[in-house]
């Protein structure tokens, strides 16, 4: 009898003691799911930081545009006064002043042709060098050292070209760019051979979804044009990247084919 009531006594002290380990064990995992939607939630945080960060950038270089016309203007119709232009040369300072505008009509129809893919995070548009540039990560184009498109990358191309395509008769060059890690393979012997091999992937798969091949060209500037340092690995991770580059139309620049001329004729 005491056997049984010895017995009785350990499952009873058992049960209560498997119930805490179970909501132990529950609790554990909770905490878990929650550290890692903060840690998820921290990450969005950020992207939409450095997004919102990118956008403010292109508005602010968009607004400075959009002073030096001003300004320009200005300086036209103060020099029309001041210096007694010719009506030749108020002519051609008025023309190269609708030059720029129409320039920056384009860079503003094109930011809010892919507004939707910057947000998502799918591409980033810069001014790099005076350019308008679209730019993005290899991470989603290209697994390492292959020049191959990977699905991802291929959706992201299909998503870009009729954005670019409405911008109208301009050129864009694709390059292609990596870290310093130097690549020797059977394939590639170089970092110049990789991106160059990368560039042109990206080109053929845009005449693929339909870019006009006579409007886009390709180029490899190997690890020789970083945006960030190579002595971190973050660095390392945006300097491999494309650049889709929306080529400027400088147009006839006057004086240009009389001098050509003389020089051929010397």
């Amino acid at each position: 009898m005491r056997r049984a009531l010895f017995a009785l006594t350990l499952v009873a002290l058992a049960v209560p003691g498997c119930k805490a380990k179970k909501l132990q064990a529950e609790l554990d995992a909770t905490n878990a799911t929650l550290a890692q939607t903060e840690s998820d939630l921290a990450g969005e945080q950020n992207k939409n930081q450095k997004l919102t960060a990118e956008n403010q950038a292109f508005e602010a270089r968009v607004a400075e545009l959009e002073t030096e016309l001003a300004s320009l203007n200005d300086q036209i119709e103060d020099l029309a006064k001041k210096q007694g232009l010719t009506a030749k040369e108020l002519k051609d300072l008025r023309a190269e002043k609708a030059k720029r505008e129409k320039e920056l009509q384009v860079y503003k129809d094109l930011f809010a042709e892919l507004k939707a893919l910057v947000d998502a995070g799918t591409i980033e548009v810069v001014f790099r060098k005076g350019r308008m540039t679209v730019k993005l990560s290899n991470a989603i184009l290209f697994d390492s050292g292959k020049a191959r498109l990977r699905e991802e990358g291929k959706a992201a191309v299909a998503q870009i070209v009729p954005a670019l395509a409405k911008v109208g008769d301009r050129e864009f060059l694709v390059a292609g760019h990596t870290d310093n890690v130097p690549i020797r393979t059977a394939r590639y012997k170089n970092n110049w051979e990789l991106s160059t091999a990368r560039a042109v992937s990206m080109v053929t798969e845009m005449i693929a979804d339909g870019y006009p091949g006579t409007r886009i060209g390709a180029a490899g500037f190997g690890e020789f044009d970083p945006i960030a340092s190579n002595e971190t690995d973050q660095g390392k991770e945006q300097n491999r990247r494309i650049e889709i580059i929306l080529m400027p139309n400088l147009g006839e620049i006057p004086g240009m084919q009389q001098m050509l001329k003389s020089n051929k004729a010397r």
